[in-house]
């Protein structure tokens, strides 16, 4: 009799667990809390990120489709909500729920025997993929699930100040999704160009991709839209909080990039183009309908990162020469920090990768403990990088940006990068993050960085993979880091998630909610916490 070989994980770290296809758990259930919650947590956690990989073929028994890089999983959002100390819960309490949100995608690709029938990250299926350009059509379904939107949540669309706030998702496509902010049912998809405008060139904001990451500042949201072909432009707008677009400015440009994030300041919005360029003035990506086949993956280390500056106030609206380009080395980003004015200059934080290989380094054979053949490298993961862009009001039209600081060690490195809200525009000290020490295939540890001196604190525990850490700040506080974090963990020993809060001084843990043994959150993106 054939004995099973036993599933080894590498480094004996275990993450396999979420990278799975998860259940829903859509009646809320109460977590095992060890520890207190701080009084002034109370209120909601949401997370948004793949829950499955896989679509089991009816047509084709004991085969299924499958897709092959993390950031295609198939959505699945999470819901914790978190109560302080009571009289009836002397610890305080939280209750969980998930809900999916690629279902009707997952049945089309079912009734199509697994050939991708909407726009993906990534190649789904290395013997389908060339075929996807002959579902456009699939690509137009009307139901509200048939695309797979799961990167940023946001719980006050369109703004904490519009009174009658919505729980949005979006991606790096021009696609956003409303859910119930109750249920996590999901209600309806739209385009940024279905917003309220009067600007007669509306029509630019119904472009194939935008940003997942939008920037905030007082109520109004700021992104852009980028149009690809013969009038390759970069469309910037803002959202106010009537569901009114602004436009800010249309800036015709040379290459179309990949840009996850960009920079606000109370003055200036700045678009890095950094180098990850769409083939073909981005008609590759509607010709390939994913972006990773897209991208010329040829790194030049002659080719400048261009700090693309454009005005807040509207005046570049019909004047582009009040648009400023600055100029650097070359560097790949997914995740901008923060930034700020400094009297004419404009500081600017990210997390910066040497190149843009990591966007092929993230597949899920590469992450799973299970399939992956070595360690995630911390010399491939980014660091901490300040810029600083001089005198930008007395550049005439190009100028050069000033690296400034610099995490110097490879195991100091940041990604999913946070920081206290309330620094937001302003001169921060500290940023939090995600990092990897190379114990594991994926990333094990959390950071906290003074951007100051460059001195780092970070918590781990072994086995443990956590997400993205989110800051609460404590109402009666006096220090920028007077706070906790919540971060959603993976035990990869004993197969289950939780939610820990963290005191954001000296990253020890205050408590943890615990879910039962194989109640899984899957290896997410992002999250958003609302509080009461």
């Amino acid at each position: 009799m054939a004995v099973e070989k036993p599933t080894t994980h590498v480094n004996n770290w275990p993450n396999a667990a979420g990278f799975g296809d998860l259940e829903d758990t859509t009646t809320p259930i109460s977590l095992k809390l060890t520890g207190s919650i701080p009084s002034y947590v109370h209120g909601s956690l949401f997370r948004a990120g793949p829950g499955s990989y896989t679509v089991p073929l009816t047509n084709k028994p004991g085969q299924s489709f499958k897709v092959y890089h993390w950031f295609d999983g198939f959505a699945q959002f999470h819901k914790f909500d978190v109560s302080p100390p009571s009289a009836d819960c002397p610890n305080g309490r939280v209750m969980y729920r998930s809900k999916s949100g690629s279902d009707a995608l997952k049945a089309e690709i079912d009734q199509h025997d697994g050939s991708p029938v909407s726009t993906s990250f990534a190649y789904r299926d290395p013997c389908k993929t060339k075929f996807a350009k002959f579902f456009t059509k699939f690509d137009r379904s009307d139901d509200v699930t048939s695309r797979n939107i799961s990167v940023t949540i946001n719980p006050k669309f369109p703004s904490p100040m519009s009174g009658d706030s919505e729980l949005v998702v979006k991606t790096d496509t021009n696609q956003l999704l409303r859910l119930n902010n109750e249920t996590l049912e999901s209600e309806e998809r739209f385009i940024w160009g279905a917003m309220k405008s009067d600007d007669i060139e509306k029509a630019l904001l119904n472009g194939p991709l935008s940003a997942a990451h939008s920037c905030f500042d007082e109520g109004i949201e700021f992104n852009y839209v980028l149009n690809f072909g013969k009038n390759l432009s970069y469309t910037i707008f803002s959202l106010d909080r009537t569901r009114t677009t602004t436009i800010h400015a249309v800036i015709p440009v040379s290459r179309a990039v990949y840009i996850h994030s960009f920079f606000l300041t109370k003055k200036y919005i700045v678009l890095c183009l950094w180098q990850a360029n769409f083939k073909y003035r981005g008609l590759a990506f509607l010709w390939n309908r994913n972006a990773l086949d897209s991208i010329d993956r040829t790194w030049n280390p002659n080719a400048d990162t261009e700090w693309i500056v454009i005005p807040r106030d509207g005046s570049a609206r019909h004047d582009n020469s009040k648009i400023k380009v600055f100029k650097s080395d070359p560097f790949f980003c997914f995740h901008t920090i923060n930034a700020y004015d400094d009297g004419d200059d404009i500081v600017l934080d990210l997390s910066q990768f040497k190149d843009h290989g990591i966007l092929w380094d993230l597949t899920v054979e590469a992450l799973r403990s299970d399939t992956a053949t070595g360690v995630l490298d911390p010399d491939r993961a980014p660091r901490y990088t300040r810029w600083r862009l001089p005198s930008v009001s007395k550049t005439a039209k190009r100028g050069v940006a000033v690296l400034e600081a610099q995490s110097a060690k490879n195991l100091h490195n940041i990604e999913l990068p946070t920081i206290n809200p309330a620094k937001s525009l302003t001169k921060q000290k500290y940023v939090y993050g995600i990092n990897t020490d190379g114990n594991s295939s994926f990333f094990n540890k959390l950071i906290k960085l003074d951007v100051d001196n460059l001195e780092v604190k970070l918590w781990s525990e072994n086995a443990y993979s956590p997400s993205e850490a989110l800051f609460v700040a404590d109402p009666n506080g006096k220090e920028e880091d007077d706070g906790v974090l919540l971060t959603v963990v993976l035990d990869g020993l004993k197969n289950r998630s939780m939610l820990v809060i963290l005191d954001a001084r000296t990253m020890n843990e205050l408590c943890r909610a615990t879910m039962p043994t194989d109640k899984i959150v899957g290896h997410g993106f992002h999250g958003a916490v609302l509080l009461k």
